[in-house]
């Protein structure tokens, strides 16, 4: 079958080509050295840019025992965390009404780690590799399956408005472009009534529902006699995979190899995944859309939740006067040391017992939040040495606090507070927050400050106590 463009896109493959080529050209060599020793420069040439620009502004950083892992997969969970903490603006389900408001997965509870992204990102638009209905015929979302690349890129259709995608673009240039992928089966058809019985091949479970199982690759279906005539059909799955396949080719998003196969069913590691995010980033930011989305600007250096506050609260590093707080963590999970196991012997460690850090002390020690609206605090603190960690917390609103200590929980209520713990020994304490009353209609200017302060000798005695090392479950 001869491929044969349209003169429209051909000129605009070329205009597109040289603006991806001028956004993807190589970053000015950074100051900051790589800090991941994992990632080698030359085989991870694509990448290693977006990695540092993510880790820096703690988008996805590395592990505690300071790799990166770029060949790691990604849940969708994990996918949309990250979206969720780089486009800090976009909130399409959080803000939708009506039949385009999704109220509940049936496998995304309240208590898992990835709730507030998934229900405050994912609306109805993203019915085509988002959710679908599980075996048991509940809408599920199914968040710690490894994401595909093919699901990546029919859920970057419905992304920031369907903004990435091309509108320039002609069905018959659409049809073409996706015609050339090797590894993704398209089948034309010269009849409307041929078109429709193709549709059932079990793509759809239920009520243009797909079986959000599996990663099934369906084929595109398109109308025509070859690519020089070829159209959309009605199919929605169809439709949407060609319209994104297309898109983000032209505008180098995510592309196919040198040999024309785009690896639909290969799983999105971590390095793909952060470059992927950096040039939409950069698509959007170059169209005028950016700051519609986000308010994070990958060209300044990481400003912290809580920079610039007047707070009060203090903070230092080992205790010492007028220094900069530098405990933080590393990574932005942190999971049990010991692979499970505790002094007194192996632990079940529960779903809690894991900090999924979304929140960074500044440089005093200080997180300022407001948590109706931007949703509960959960960061850590690394003492590196330090014998006793002294946290605040204060508020006009209700809150009480997680305390995770190297993976032991304990509840500690605000009247508790402030609180000092004895961490000798300890690799890492997590703090996450929990409102008695959260209402997201609520709109006040209400703030909370969480504070923390690391010393070797013992604080004194004032409204709070000492306590041993793990405060009561």
């Amino acid at each position: 079958m001869n491929k044969i463009y349209s003169s429209w896109y051909r000129k605009l493959a070329v205009l597109l080509s040289l603006s991806v080529l001028l956004s993807l050209w190589p970053r000015p060599a950074a100051a900051e050295i790589n800090v991941f020793p994992d990632v080698d420069a030359k085989q991870y040439a694509w990448a290693v840019e977006s990695i540092r620009l993510m880790a820096k502004k703690q988008v996805l950083t590395g592990y505690p025992d300071g790799n990166f892992r770029p060949n790691k997969t990604i849940s969708k969970a994990e996918w949309s965390a990250m979206v969720y903490r780089l486009f800090d603006k976009y909130r399409p389900n959080a803000l939708a009404t009506g039949k385009q408001k999704i109220t509940y997965f049936t496998d995304v509870p309240e208590l898992h780690w990835a709730h507030k992204p998934i229900t405050e990102i994912y609306n109805a638009s993203f019915k085509i590799g988002g959710y679908g209905l599980s075996r048991e015929g509940n809408l599920a979302f199914r968040p710690d399956m490894q994401l595909t690349r093919l699901q990546l890129a029919q859920l970057l259709y419905a992304y920031f408005d369907n903004r990435l995608m091309e509108k320039r673009f002609s069905d018959n240039d659409v049809c073409s472009v996706v015609s050339e992928l090797k590894d993704v089966p398209v089948k034309m058809f010269k009849t409307e009534a041929e078109y429709q019985v193709a549709q059932a091949d079990g793509r759809y479970v239920e009520d243009g529902l797909m079986d959000v199982e599996g990663n099934n690759v369906f084929v595109t279906l398109i109308l025509g006699n070859n690519t020089a005539d070829c159209k959309l059909g009605g199919d929605e799955l169809s439709n949407v995979q060609a319209k994104a396949l297309a898109s983000l080719k032209a505008s180098g998003i995510m592309t196919p190899n040198d040999m024309g196969y785009f690896r639909p069913k290969d799983y999105v590691t971590r390095a793909e995944a952060v470059t992927i995010l950096d040039r939409a980033y950069t698509y959007l930011k170059r169209n005028g859309w950016l700051w519609d989305y986000t308010t994070v600007d990958l060209t300044l250096p990481f400003n912290p939740v809580g920079t610039g506050t007047n707070s009060g609260g203090t903070g230092g590093s080992n205790g010492s006067s007028g220094s900069s707080f530098n405990n933080n963590p590393n990574s932005n999970t942190i999971t049990p040391p010991n692979g499970g196991y505790s002094q007194d012997g192996p632990v079940n460690w529960s779903d809690k017992s894991i900090v999924r850090v979304s929140d960074y002390f500044d440089d005093k020690g200080v997180i300022v939040k407001d948590l109706q609206q931007k949703g509960e605090i959960e960061a850590a603190v690394q003492p590196k040495g330090s014998k006793y960690l002294t946290i605040a917390l204060n508020s006009n609103e209700k809150v009480d606090m997680y305390v995770i200590i190297d993976g032991r929980v304990g509840f500690v209520k605000q009247e508790e507070f402030p609180l000092t713990l004895d961490v000798s020994g300890v690799t890492t304490v997590g703090l996450r927050s929990q409102l008695r009353n959260p209402d997201k209609n609520k709109r006040t200017n209400d703030l909370t400050t969480l504070s923390v302060q690391l010393s070797d000798v013992e604080p004194s005695k004032k409204k709070g106590k000492t306590t041993s090392t793990y405060p009561k479950s």
